[in-house]
């Protein structure tokens, strides 16, 4: 293949875009509202805040 060809070529063109498994959620350990309004899930096993520093590495 030509270097020429080669960035015309759409090797993905013929896929699904994204499939996805996901789990039903289980009614369990579940948060007041206002809680979970400030959590941002009523889902107490769902809540995993962000706690990881920086962005990348230097």
């Amino acid at each position: 293949m030509s270097c020429a060809v080669k960035g015309r070529y759409d090797t993905l063109g013929d896929m699904a875009v994204a499939m996805a498994y996901v789990p039903w959620q289980m009614w369990r350990n579940v948060l007041d509202v206002e809680k979970g309004l400030c959590c941002g899930t009523i889902f107490e096993d769902l809540n995993k805040p962000f706690c990881g520093t920086g962005g990348v590495r230097r």
